[in-house]
């Protein structure tokens, strides 16, 4: 409620200084402008007492020639100090000068002005008035002069404005200035705003304070009229009007400057006073709570004292601490019944422990017992916890493993690159499981497989994010890897098998058909291979298959494809080869027969070969058609004595 009370208070308080300052400035706008229109109705009124006095229409009215300047003269110099007129210029109807006549007093005001302000009422023939302030500000109005309704010329007066500045600031107490646009450079210019000062009461001590105006603000009009601006330790109320809207075509500022230290130390004063009062009262006020709740609070603070034993796990002194017989007062009130209230939560907490520690320890026993890897990483991809499992198999204890970065256990490998390429979306909760493989390096150096899940477990209190679950999948992908290498080669032999051969033909005759370029077939049968299985037996036989399997293998190009049929026969495909190719290589074959002896046991065996050769697509119109062909090449071979190759021929 204090505060409350200040706060209106200082609001109150501004609001009424600003609607007063807002008041005072428009009243002195509206005596300054009725001011300013007083004079330039008294200057009209007395042109029109000249013109009688003189008798200047008729005068006018017969050329001109017969204005007698010192009889005006002598009749206006002697009222002139009276009347405060600086300048009397009379202008014939074709614009020429018939009187000008300047006061003695102070510098005369520039004759140009009159001029200027006497053609516009010539155009406009109405009477026009302005505020000239180049050489120093003068009111000067021009009046027509009429003569039976005709124009018979023009009669312009000028007053320096000077006193009527003086005059109102001493009426009212508001010091004034008057700043005009200049281009020039000197003493009295405000270099920023581009305005010099051409009339400016207690110009010794306002003038810095406008130099100041002039560095906080881009224009005079931009000066808040309802804030007080600190200037040597005073503060002056400043507010701005255009000239234009006291005197029609005028440029430049008209500028009311009052001092307003006296209100704005009384507004200082009276909001400090609301502030005391806000303080003394808060004081009281707390002096009194204080009272009233100290032995709420002690009871408080001992209860405060006491729950930190519960989270310690201090249940039987917290007991004691929190015997509610001897802590409660004589009335029941909200902290008896949190004292009964701390008690069974120290009962149930202490159970809760009981029962989280039994199954926190079943849960790690689970987790040890798994014959796989479990553990947790923290935000950053650090391992946080890891079971008995995982270290075993890595050689590593738990707290060696805790802190160490998942990603630096996996091996560099696709398993390794896709973990790290949706790492970021998973501890991100983007991605709440992931999935993949990777090998790591085991205790024994060995590397193992492994198939990880990734579990995004949120925000936790313990800075875990992720669960890794990994298993040892090493036997199984071996065996897989095994599974398909046997289903394409040979396990004799190593050379692919029938099936991963008739593939590799399929594409090698379609790629042939295509460009138009010939590709080799060769089928090549042992000779005597029988004789060496009788004989020898089946080791033998699987010997001599080994040894041919290696030559063709030592001798076939990288792109050539080397693979056994069955038993004895076997088969190379030679992409874009022609004959030449294929004899060149088939004599290779049989001279490396013609010149090995094969040697099992005590027996000795002469080896040769028997070689059939097609070329596609010039022997077969399908794959079919070029395996028959080739086929019967070889047998040609064979009934030609083995030992030696042969071309199929249509």
């Amino acid at each position: 409620m204090s505060t409350a009370f200040s706060s209106l208070n200082y609001w109150y308080l501004n609001g009424q200084y600003k609607i007063q300052l807002a008041a005072n400035q428009a009243a002195w706008r509206t005596d300054f402008k009725g001011l300013i229109e007083h004079s330039v109705d008294r200057l009209q009124r007395l042109s029109i007492v000249i013109v009688s006095l003189g008798k200047l229409t008729e005068q006018l009215n017969n050329g001109g020639a017969a204005i007698i300047t010192a009889e005006l003269e002598k009749q206006f110099t002697s009222v002139s100090y009276e009347l405060d007129v600086g300048r009397i210029m009379i202008f014939d109807r074709q614009g020429n000068t018939q009187w000008n006549w300047s006061s003695g007093n102070n510098k005369p005001v520039s004759v140009q002005p009159m001029i200027d302000t006497y053609k516009r009422a010539q155009v406009s023939e109405q009477p026009e008035t302005v505020l000239d302030c180049q050489a120093q500000c003068a009111l000067i109005t021009v009046m027509p002069l009429l003569k039976g309704g005709k124009d018979a010329g023009h009669i312009g007066l000028s007053q320096r404005i000077t006193d009527l500045v003086l005059e109102f600031s001493t009426a009212t107490g508001i010091d004034i200035g008057i700043l005009i646009p200049t281009g020039t450079v000197d003493e009295k210019m405000i270099p920023r705003w581009h305005l010099y000062t051409a009339a400016l009461t207690h110009a010794i001590t306002l003038k810095p304070l406008i130099s100041h105006l002039s560095e906080r603000y881009a224009s005079p009009m931009d000066i808040p009229s309802d804030l007080g601006q600190p200037w040597n330790g005073q503060f002056y109320a400043v507010n701005t009007l255009p000239l234009k809207d006291i005197i029609k075509g005028s440029n430049g500022y008209l500028v009311f400057i009052s001092n307003v230290s006296g209100m704005t130390a009384i507004l200082k004063q009276s909001n400090r006073n609301s502030i005391l009062l806000m303080v003394v009262s808060l004081f009281l006020a707390e002096v009194l709570l204080f009272l009233l709740l100290r032995r709420p609070l002690h009871r408080l603070g001992h209860l405060a004292r006491t729950l930190p034993m519960v989270a310690r796990g201090g249940y039987h002194d917290a007991y004691a601490q929190l015997d509610v017989q001897g802590r409660l007062s004589g009335t029941r009130d909200e902290i008896d019944i949190l004292y009964e209230s701390s008690l069974n939560l120290a009962h149930q907490i202490e159970e809760s422990q009981l029962a989280l520690a039994s199954d926190r320890d079943f849960i790690q026993g689970l987790l040890d017992s798994a014959q796989v890897m479990i553990l947790t990483q923290t935000h950053t991809g650090k391992i946080h916890t890891a079971n008995r499992y995982m270290s075993q198999l890595l050689g590593r204890s738990s707290e060696n493993l805790k802190g160490e970065l998942f990603v630096d256990l996996m091996q560099n490998d696709e398993g390794k690159e896709y973990y790290e390429k949706n790492r970021s979306r998973l501890f991100s909760s983007d991605l709440h499981r992931l999935g993949h493989e990777a090998s790591i390096i085991d205790a024994k150096g060995e590397l193992r497989q492994f198939i990880w899940n990734h579990t995004y477990l949120g925000q936790t209190n313990d800075d875990v994010a992720v669960l890794s679950v990994g298993l040892d999948a090493t036997d199984r992908i071996l065996a897989e890897h095994r599974s398909r290498w046997l289903a394409h080669h040979d396990p004799l032999t190593g050379l692919a098998n029938r099936l991963c051969f008739q593939e590799d033909l399929v594409r090698s005759f379609a790629d042939s058909v295509r460009s138009g370029i010939t590709s080799a077939l060769m089928l090549i049968d042992l000779d005597y291979f029988k004789t060496v299985n009788d004989t020898s037996g089946h080791a033998a036989g699987d010997e001599l298959l080994k040894i041919l399997a290696n030559e063709l293998q030592s001798r076939a190009r990288a792109s050539d494809l080397v693979a056994r049929l069955g038993g004895d026969e076997f088969a190379v495909l030679m992409p874009n080869t022609g004959q030449a190719g294929a004899e060149a290589f088939a004599d290779s074959i049989n001279e490396l027969f013609s010149k090995q002896v094969f040697k099992f046991g005590n027996k000795e065996y002469r080896l040769s070969a028997s070689i059939g050769i097609a070329l596609m697509p010039l022997h077969g119109k399908n794959v079919e058609e070029l395996m028959v062909n080739a086929d019967a090449a070889m047998y040609a071979a064979k009934n030609g004595g083995r030992g030696r190759y042969h071309f199929f021929s249509a």
